[in-house]
C-alpha cells in the first residue's frame, strides 16, 4: 500500500456581508443633433436623465464592478442605489433603472459649465448613437436596454434619492453569477414632457453614486483526501465539511466525476493502477461554491 502525498490550496472567502460600491464607469447619452455632432461626458461630474428645455433627451448610464466586490458564489439579499440629484429644471418626475444589454465606454470627454450640453465625443465614449465612439454602434439609438423596469423612484427637489427593489437584487445576482453580462443600468427619466431633466452626480464628483449590496457569503467547504491502493487500484477517500446543499459535485482534475449526497464522504476508485496525480475539489451542486483543492499523488 502506498501513501499519497497531499497538498491543499485554500480559497479565500470574504467575511463581510455588506459592500458599498462606487461606479466603475458612468456617462450621459445626449440625444444626437446633427448640428452639434456626437456628444458625451466621460470625465464630467454630472450625468443627466429626462428631457431638456430644448426638448432634447438625456439618459444616464452607470455600471458597477460586482464580481470584483462580492465573493463568487454569494447570495444577494438586498440592493439599493443612492444617487445625489444636484440640479433640476422640473417638478417631481419618476426616474427608472433598466438593465443595459450591451457594453459601453468612457473616453476623455469633459463637458464645461453645467454639463447639460456635453462635450464633443472622444474615442471610446458612449454617445446617443455609439457604444464606443466612433466605431461600435448601439443597435437602437439611445442605448440598448431591457424594457423591464428594475426600479423606480420619484425625484423632486435637490437631494439624495434611493432606488431599491427585488428586481435589482435579481440584476446584481445575475451579474455576480455571469460577470460578462454586467453592463450596468440605464437611468431613464421622464421623456413625456418638456422640461423634465434631472442632473445627478457621477463617480468623479464629491458625492458619487453608491450601490449598497447585502449578501450571504458562500459556505466555507473544507476538503481532505487520503490515497491508497485497493486491489491495485488508485483509490482516494474524500472527506469534507461546511457544504450546506443537499448534494455536492465531486471534481477530479476540473471534471465533475459524480454528483452525490452531501454526507461528508466519498471514495473515488479511479481505475488507474500506476503512477498518477489527481486534484480534487467539492462544490455545492450546480454552483461555484467550492472547497479548497487537494492534490493526491500515487508514486507507483
Amino acid at each position: 500500500m502506498l501513501a499519497a502525498a497531499l497538498s491543499g490550496f485554500g480559497l479565500g472567502l470574504a467575511s463581510a456581508d455588506t459592500a458599498n460600491i462606487n461606479p466603475s464607469k458612468d456617462n450621459t447619452l445626449y440625444e444626437f443633433v446633427l448640428a452639434d455632432g456626437d456628444r458625451s461626458n466621460a470625465l464630467g461630474v454630472h450625468f443627466f436623465a429626462g428631457m431638456t428645455a430644448e426638448a432634447e433627451i438625456r439618459r444616464g448610464v452607470v455600471a458597477f464592478d460586482i464580481a470584483g466586490s462580492i465573493p463568487a458564489g454569494s447570495t444577494i439579499t438586498s440592493v439599493s442605489l443612492s444617487m445625489n440629484m444636484s440640479r433640476t429644471i422640473s417638478d417631481t418626475r419618476t426616474v427608472e433603472l433598466h438593465v443595459l444589454l450591451a457594453d459601453w465606454g468612457e473616453g476623455t470627454s469633459n463637458a464645461d459649465a453645467q454639463e447639460g450640453q456635453g462635450a464633443p465625443a472622444t474615442p471610446n465614449d458612449a454617445t446617443w448613437r455609439h457604444r464606443f465612439y466612433n466605431t461600435i454602434f448601439w443597435t437602437t439609438q439611445g442605448g440598448d436596454f431591457s424594457p423591464t423596469v428594475s426600479a423606480t423612484q420619484p425625484v423632486g427637489d435637490i437631494g439624495q434619492y434611493i432606488w431599491s427593489s427585488a428586481q435589482m437584487v435579481a440584476d446584481v445576482q445575475s451579474w455576480l453569477n455571469n460577470p460578462a453580462s454586467n453592463f450596468g443600468w440605464l437611468v431613464l427619466g421622464d421623456e413625456s414632457a418638456v422640461p423634465t431633466s434631472k442632473r445627478f452626480d457621477t463617480r468623479e464628483s464629491t458625492s458619487p453614486p453608491v450601490l449598497t449590496i447585502q449578501y450571504t457569503p458562500p459556505a466555507t467547504i473544507t476538503l481532505t483526501a487520503l490515497g491508497r491502493k485497493v486491489g491495485g487500484i488508485n483509490t482516494v477517500r474524500l472527506r469534507w465539511s461546511g457544504a450546506t446543499s443537499n448534494q455536492v459535485d465531486i471534481y477530479r482534475d476540473d471534471v465533475v466525476i459524480v454528483t452525490t449526497a452531501n454526507d461528508g464522504s466519498y471514495i473515488d476508485s479511479t481505475g488507474d493502477t500506476g503512477r498518477a496525480q489527481y486534484t480534487y475539489k467539492v462544490c455545492e451542486a450546480g454552483t461555484q461554491t467550492c472547497s479548497n483543492e487537494v492534490r493526491v499523488r500515487f508514486r507507483q
